[in-house]
């Protein structure tokens, strides 16, 4: 099957689950760090009231220089609201995982090992958010970042907030993964592998959104990536441009471009993204 022929498949297959998105609300300024909106959730754009459920899905394209739709996959993610103050979600998207948008290769991945896919499924994790205190809520969870050799565990510990200004929103989620096995893997001659290394990484999420019109919002985003291994060589500013329209208060459909390297240790704007997400509320 052509790339182009396999995208459209994806799209259809996407749009038929019911795709992914946020715990935003349509009503308000834009979502959160999200790519759609669902009027589903709490006005503090990160947790559910008592027993909602947000389906979420993305479709994650690779649009580097030379890798086209290499890969593409397909994350999902089920966030439900225990009680007012806590949500629950079981995790596939690097946008939940992390804050940032333009997640490659993340949960399912579709066109096969010739097209980038080095495993068919390879990571999951168990979220929650808590709300302390508007605008905050507390994040916790328990990632397997590599389901395959090696196995790679890690902990999160972070802090999400959300500010509103008429038609502005800003929020940040800073966040920073704990490695709990495989810290420091060695290849077959018992040599360090720095590269493979599951040590700790700070994330600094920062999206800013503004809403154009009723139901339209467009969303700017920048941070920083900070792996603790090799920081000098490793550490990266992306950046993302993101359109969001809430087609009711069920259905969300968003769509992010992003440069997910575009200045750091190892910057290159070659390296490049577009993810499209949806959400069903419910």
């Amino acid at each position: 099957m052509k790339p182009m022929q396999r995208l459209k498949t994806l799209l259809l297959a996407t749009a038929a689950v019911g795709a992914a998105g946020s715990a935003a609300r349509a009503d308000e300024v834009g979502g959160s760090a999200s790519l759609s909106t669902s009027s589903a959730s709490d006005t503090d754009g990160f947790t559910l009231p008592k027993g909602k459920l947000l389906l979420d899905a993305f479709v994650e394209m690779n649009l580097s220089k030379d890798l086209a739709f290499k890969p593409v996959s397909l994350a999902p993610d089920l966030w439900y609201g225990a009680t007012d103050d806590l949500t629950l979600g079981v995790v596939h998207s690097g946008e939940s995982r992390t804050g940032f948008l333009g997640g490659i290769g993340d949960s399912l991945c579709l066109t096969g090992s010739d097209n980038g896919c080095a495993h068919v499924y390879n990571n999951v994790g168990l979220d929650g958010r808590i709300r302390i205190k508007k605008p905050f809520a507390v994040d916790v969870g328990l990632y397997i970042n590599s389901i395959s050799d090696p196995f790679q565990l890690a902990a999160k510990l972070g802090i999400d907030g959300r500010w509103v200004w008429g038609k502005l929103a800003v929020e940040a989620q800073p966040s920073i993964f704990i490695g709990l096995t495989n810290r420091e893997p060695k290849d077959a001659m018992g040599n360090p592998v720095p590269s493979a290394a599951n040590t700790e990484t700070l994330y600094v999420p920062v999206t800013a959104s503004y809403l154009v019109a009723p139901k339209f919002d467009l969303a700017l985003q920048a941070g920083l990536v900070l792996p603790f291994t090799e920081p000098g060589d490793n550490w990266a500013i992306p950046l993302s441009l993101a359109a969001r329209y809430a087609i009711s208060n069920q259905f969300g459909l968003g769509l992010a471009f992003t440069f997910p390297e575009l200045i750091g240790g190892n910057s290159t704007a070659d390296a490049r993204s577009l993810t499209l997400g949806g959400s069903y509320a419910f």
